[in-house]
């Protein structure tokens, strides 16, 4: 009787064991592939930063910022983004490629693991709490994802967005002074009105990537079978529309974390709706949609990478 007892309770506790590991495993599964991903594409990332500010800067032969922002053809797109790289390695050096990489794995890192986490367990006890999965559940849990991490990594990615936007090489602790000295701890806020806006591409993004990942694995002959292909077109043909419709966004966004100053010397750009008027205005379509090319170039490889790393771990941390 007491072996029978004994064995119920490692039993119990086993099955508490892999409860626990369960709901941790997005967080690790997240970090990981953002880790990944980030170090891939951290160029990309900030040629896109300096596209949707205002400070891109060309000199001499070199294209305009409409002619990246617009371009005309496929291989003039490319050559135009080569010669803006080009450019930045002759007149910043190599190191300029991977500006903000240090804030960017600091802020990254922990926004996927918050967000996987979050995202992971509010649809599995919404899941629970109904008994299936629909459009509300990954909506609801995407925009709670979203929301939470958010709010506690903008300070990060402000930081990350000055270094950036700054061609000389100032220190985090240099950038963290400076914008402490303009507008106190509301500095390291700014732009967290716009990524509450973000959170919809979030939602469109997780409602496709769910609905074509099922589709997908509906027609898989070996439903056991872990397939690349699914998660890394279901990832993009997502990412592409979510991004498509929701982008200018990450334009006011940038715009806000900027600390530009008018002739009076207020900020330019001061909340969402002021700043997304005033770009609309004065740059047009092409303002708002500053960066958006070299956006796709850098977040479609990012995402792939991303959401494959993050399905493999999971497959293969609960395959039997």
């Amino acid at each position: 009787m007491q072996s029978v007892n004994k064995g119920n309770t490692v039993h119990s506790r086993l099955l508490c064991d892999r409860e626990t590991f369960n709901r941790l495993l997005p967080l690790f599964a997240g970090g990981i592939s953002a880790t990944i991903a980030q170090c891939v594409t951290c160029p990309l990332d900030v040629v896109q930063t300096r596209l949707q500010s205002t400070q891109l800067k060309f000199c001499g032969s070199l294209p305009t910022v409409s002619a990246v922002n617009k371009p005309v053809y496929i291989l003039q797109y490319f050559q135009t983004l080569a010669s803006y790289i080009k450019y930045m390695t002759q007149t910043e050096g190599f190191r300029s490629l991977c500006k903000g990489l240090g804030p960017g794995l600091f802020g990254i890192v922990p926004a996927k693991s918050i967000y996987f986490y979050c995202y992971a367990n509010s649809k599995r006890r919404l899941r629970k709490a109904s008994g299936s999965g629909s459009v509300f559940i990954h909506s609801a849990s995407a925009c709670f994802a979203g929301i939470v991490t958010a709010t506690v990594t903008n300070p990060i990615w402000y930081i990350k967005t000055q270094l950036q936007l700054n061609k000389k090489y100032e220190g985090i602790f240099e950038v963290i002074k400076k914008g402490y000295r303009l507008n106190g701890a509301k500095s390291f806020f700014r732009g967290l009105s716009a990524s509450y806006v973000g959170v919809s591409e979030v939602i469109i993004y997780f409602i496709l990537y769910e609905k074509l990942k099922e589709n997908l694995h509906q027609q898989k002959t070996c439903v056991d079978s872990f397939q690349p292909s699914n998660y890394i077109l279901a990832a993009l043909t997502s990412k592409i529309v979510a991004t498509s419709l929701t982008y200018p966004h990450e334009v006011v966004r940038t715009r806000l974390r900027q600390d530009e100053r008018d002739i009076a010397g207020r900020l330019k750009y001061r909340n969402f709706l002021q700043t997304l008027a005033t770009v609309g205005r004065e740059e047009g379509r092409v303002g708002l949609y500053g960066g958006f090319a070299t956006g796709l170039v850098r977040q479609l490889p990012s995402t792939g990478v991303l959401f494959l790393t993050y399905e493999a771990i999971l497959y293969l941390a609960n395959r039997d």
